[in-house]
């Protein structure tokens, strides 16, 4: 029998920064809802992002400047929308308080960190299906 326990937060990840003397900079637990959750994965991996990016290489081999670069600026626009919405959902109110205790150059290296925390999380989560899938394949076929 399969069970699933919805909890109110799927993910509760605490956050310490401190500065060179130990004392404390930021201190924010990382709450995220299981729909925030399937928000946060289809933003790191959007679909559209790879469309573009087949029609960027294309547009490169044909040589098509104008159109690549126009393409290129709306990439990086959707990718700057999907950065604030990530940083919006892992942080909510406390964005612009942790930015001015831990200065911008740290909020930074924390939204980069906490993305690839995600990414990974949902990579193995991804991975660990795919073998477990595989093992009871090879247990079938070996009866």
């Amino acid at each position: 029998m399969l069970t699933l326990t919805r909890k109110k937060y799927e993910i509760e990840e605490p956050i310490k920064v401190q500065d060179e003397e130990g004392n404390l900079l930021v201190d924010y637990t990382v709450r995220i809802t299981p729909e925030e959750k399937l928000r946060i994965k289809n933003l790191i991996f959007d679909e559209q992002d790879v469309k573009d990016g087949r029609m960027m290489s294309k547009l490169e081999q044909e040589g098509k400047t104008i159109e690549y670069e126009e393409l290129e600026s709306k990439v990086l626009e959707r990718a700057k929308a999907r950065q604030e919405e990530f940083e919006q959902i892992v942080f909510k109110e406390q964005r612009e308080i942790i930015k001015a205790n831990a200065g911008e150059s740290i909020y930074l290296d924390l939204v980069d960190m906490m993305f690839d925390f995600f990414a990974n999380a949902f990579v193995e989560k991804r991975i660990s299906q795919m073998n477990t899938l595989t093992t009871n394949l090879r247990k079938i076929t070996n009866k």
